[in-house]
């Protein structure tokens, strides 16, 4: 079967710079556009993880983190390199003002958040084609085949 390409303009190059990512919203999906020394790629932006925008992560030559528990993808592929980190533990220490008892309510209560976060299964991101026109950055909402 053939796939008809369709893309739409979501960006100018200048809006894009180097090492930059943009949330950019095509109908209802998102979609983060990351410049990548010249080369730009564009990846689902809600986390496979627990949802949160990729775009306000960060970038490491082709590998892009999520901002909320540093799952982290590759541009090129979409595939998950390194799952959440979940680092519940010792939240219970900044409540050291309070009363034992609410202390030791708090640690119960992130131990139990930290449980059920490891049972989240981290799904891999899709990944769309990206071209340049002139200074236009045009993306295929359709995604790869």
């Amino acid at each position: 079967m053939k796939r008809t390409m369709s893309f739409v303009k979501v960006a100018t190059a200048g809006e894009v710079p180097a090492g930059a990512m943009k949330h950019v919203e095509i109908g209802e999906t998102e979609i983060c556009v990351v410049n990548v020394n010249g080369t730009f790629y564009a990846i689902g932006d809600r986390c496979g993880h627990e949802n949160a925008r990729l775009s306000r992560g960060s970038l490491t030559g082709t590998i892009v983190t999520c901002p909320m528990h540093a799952s982290q993808f590759d541009l090129t592929s979409g595939k998950l390199m390194s799952g959440p980190v979940l680092e519940l533990e010792g939240l219970k220490e900044m409540f050291t003002g309070c009363p034992e008892k609410v202390k030791e309510k708090v640690g119960q209560m992130f131990a139990g958040i930290a449980d059920e976060q490891r049972l989240i299964k981290t799904y891999d991101m899709p990944i769309y084609p990206v071209k340049k026109e002139g200074s236009d950055i045009l993306v295929d909402p359709k995604g790869t085949p």
